[in-house]
């Protein structure tokens, strides 16, 4: 049997990339919920009824994820699952590939921006 580790809070370390991330998502969310009160004022649904809206797509998902659940059970179902998840990685994979080659030379084109120009 194994033992309980203790983790590490990475909260206040900002070299913690998740943390950060965590951080500025959790502010997005601050400036929408904001913004939503602001522009729905009295014509937009209450927050109970946005709550209940939402209580209704959590129901949905939960319907949708026990039939997949049921659905997985069929071995033609499940090989077709893993060969629509492997093309999904492979596209996926892809992506992240050109997109960290799209990253690179903005990078380098921002860099070149800030070279100083030889004065003549």
């Amino acid at each position: 049997m194994g033992t309980l580790s203790i983790v590490e809070n990475h909260e206040h370390d900002p070299a913690d990339p998740w943390a950060e991330a965590g951080r500025r998502w959790s502010s997005i969310g601050e400036k929408l919920r904001h913004r939503y009160r602001e522009m729905s004022g009295d014509g937009g649904p209450s927050e109970d009824e946005v709550r209940s809206a939402f209580e209704t797509l959590g129901d949905a998902a939960r319907a949708v994820a026990d039939s997949v659940g049921s659905a997985m059970k069929d071995p033609e179902v499940r090989d077709q699952v893993k060969d629509a998840a492997a093309s999904f990685v492979t596209a996926l994979g892809q992506t992240f590939s050109q997109l960290g080659d799209e990253l690179r030379q903005a990078r380098e084109r921002t860099s070149d921006d800030e070279k100083p120009t030889p004065e003549e």
